[in-house]
């Protein structure tokens, strides 16, 4: 006796449409909430300093250019790495001064940590340094948006016992947007390891 199978119908069609599309929709929800969660941004105000976290694209410093045109802070601090400009014996924060210096910035209005670091949390710990027990109560650190609410967390733990106020900061214009990310290889990537550096950091209290 030969099986019967049932004739595909435009009713079960529209089904399987409408199932994909959901499916679709459902996932793009997830995965836009999974960057959004990434990407935070504090209310901006007037404070004493901008700091440039290492890594990252030009987009930090172009967010911090901006920021001192716009008078939100009147100095710009980098934070070494020790790291070298490739193919010159060169290193990085040297090349990051002179280009701020050809922005407009007054070389005496950009401050350099003393301490090589290598960390989100050894950048918080040498800027404390650096500031010490000046007159210092706000500070705008400028990061990539996909690094803001770690950076968030680490920045306010090292900051936690002084009188001084983080404000974090995603750079304008910034590759990385929360409806997007999941669309490139890149933004996989960036996602994905910064999900990890965030648990190692809430487990551990340490990521770098």
């Amino acid at each position: 006796m030969k099986n019967k199978s049932k004739p595909f119908s435009i009713k079960n069609g529209a089904s399987c449409i409408i199932g994909l599309a959901f499916f679709l929709f459902a996932g793009s929800v997830f995965l836009t909430g999974l960057g959004a969660i990434l990407v935070i941004a504090d209310p901006i105000k007037r404070a004493d300093a901008v700091v440039i976290l290492s890594g990252g694209d030009e987009q930090r410093m172009q967010e911090a250019i901006l920021l001192y045109e716009e008078k939100y802070a009147g100095t710009i601090i980098l934070t070494e790495t020790g790291s070298k400009v490739a193919g010159f014996d060169t290193e990085y924060s040297f090349e990051q001064r002179l280009a701020l210096i050809d922005a407009g910035i007054p070389s005496s209005a950009i401050l350099t940590t003393q301490k090589h670091v290598g960390s989100t949390r050894e950048e918080a710990k040498a800027v404390r340094s650096l500031v010490g027990n000046e007159n210092t109560h706000d500070i705008i650190v400028v990061t990539d948006s996909y690094h803001t609410l770690r950076t968030r967390l680490i920045w306010r733990e090292i900051f936690r016992d002084s009188e001084i106020n983080i404000i974090v900061r995603p750079g304008r214009g910034s590759w990385y947007k929360s409806s997007t990310w999941w669309l490139s290889k890149v933004g996989w990537e960036a996602t994905i390891l910064e999900y990890v550096k965030l648990a190692n950091y809430l487990a551990f209290q340490k990521v770098d």
